[in-house]
């Protein structure tokens, strides 16, 4: 299994050197398409050994060449093996399970990386109880945002700028 985990992540790696491969090859052939498929990436990178794949394909089994070779090598090849490369890592991953200590400790961290909003809530819900004004005392935390956004705008506010618009003369 671990086998195949790694070499899903080998063949994801060597996709994205054919991808870099590709463009590099697009560029030499002054191609201008969307992908190159996998035999032409190949026939440009590596001419000599294309030819002789192809060459001792069609002394073997001349009909295996065009209907059935050439189809698999079509979609570019960062396709060929990422895809194939990704499913493998993604079903030979190992499992890692949590030893009772681990556990412990990504629970206390899970806990104490949601602290703050646990006490930002409840300071919030003791000043409005006890009826402080956050405005006097900078200990308490004020929520002025966070209450603007849950009970509209401030009466307030709306006031000052009906006051601001009497005010300034009138644009013409």
């Amino acid at each position: 299994m671990r086998a195949a985990f790694f070499l899903g992540w080998l063949m994801m790696l060597g996709a994205f050197a054919a991808a870099s491969a590709e463009s590099i090859a697009r560029g030499m052939a002054n191609q201008h398409m969307f992908f190159m498929p996998a035999h032409e990436l190949w026939r440009a990178l590596w001419p000599a050994s294309y030819i002789l794949f192809e060459a001792r394909i069609l002394s073997l089994a001349p009909v295996t060449w065009d209907p059935f070779i050439l189809t698999l090598l079509t979609p570019p090849a960062y396709v060929l093996l990422g895809v194939p490369g990704a499913i493998l890592a993604w079903l030979c991953r190992p499992e890692h399970r949590l030893s009772p200590e681990e556990e412990r400790d990504f629970q206390q961290q899970e806990a104490s990386l949601f602290l703050f909003d646990e006490l930002a809530r409840e300071a919030k819900i003791w000043s409005r109880e006890t009826g402080e004004d956050p405005r006097g005392d900078d200990r308490l935390p004020s929520h002025e945002l966070i209450d603007q956004f849950e009970n509209g705008p401030d009466p307030a506010d709306a006031e000052f700028l009906r006051d601001l618009d009497r005010r300034l003369p009138p644009v013409k």
